[in-house]
């Protein structure tokens, strides 16, 4: 499986991927629309978690656009480990952390504070709740964070998590995008 990355220092890169059962990489026109609309503000610098890393491709395709860091959550161990080879093919590693767990799990030890979350799990489990509450209760989000959840259509995320409130919303296809702000 191969996905480009769409933009930044990297743009027109190959991704290789273990697809496996369950794997829905995010599509390079969605991708490139979800960055378009945080804009590079949020993305510069930024301290990035991808949650269900999949491919890693919005972890990476952040890194590309200029990111600081970015940590991938993923509990396949195959997944991991074509993260692990992507970061290291595109010279990410030194500013990459691959965690391997469920991503429910891996919240409740987390530690350190992020600027931009991208969010990506199966559409079919609903774990919007958990996380959005994790990423709170654990002190995850620097103030006015961004938090990307990408989900199916029909699914209506709530306009806020406690301090987290919708910002933007748009369709694709079957994709939908909501994107949360942390006023902290």
């Amino acid at each position: 499986m191969e996905t480009r990355i769409s933009g930044g220092s990297r743009r027109g890169r190959k991704l290789r991927s273990y697809g496996g059962v369950g794997l829905r990489p995010t599509s390079e026109k969605v991708r490139s629309a979800i960055f378009s609309l945080i804009g590079p503000e949020s993305v510069n610098q930024a301290r990035v978690l991808d949650l269900y890393a999949g491919t890693g491709a919005l972890g990476i395709e952040a890194l590309s656009r200029g990111a600081a860091s970015a940590e991938f959550v993923e509990s396949d161990p195959t997944r991991c480990q074509y993260i692990r080879r992507a970061v290291g093919d595109l010279d990410f590693a030194d500013r990459s952390r691959i965690t391997r767990g469920r991503v429910e799990r891996v919240l409740r030890t987390i530690k350190a504070r992020f600027d931009l979350v991208m969010a990506d799990p199966p559409y079919r489990v609903d774990p919007w709740e958990t996380v959005m509450t994790s990423l709170l209760e654990r002190e995850a989000l620097e103030k006015g964070a961004v938090v990307v959840a990408e989900h199916g259509k029909t699914y209506e995320m709530a306009d806020s998590y406690g301090d987290l409130n919708i910002w933007k919303r748009r369709r694709y296809g079957d994709t939908a995008v909501s994107i949360f702000r942390y006023g902290g």
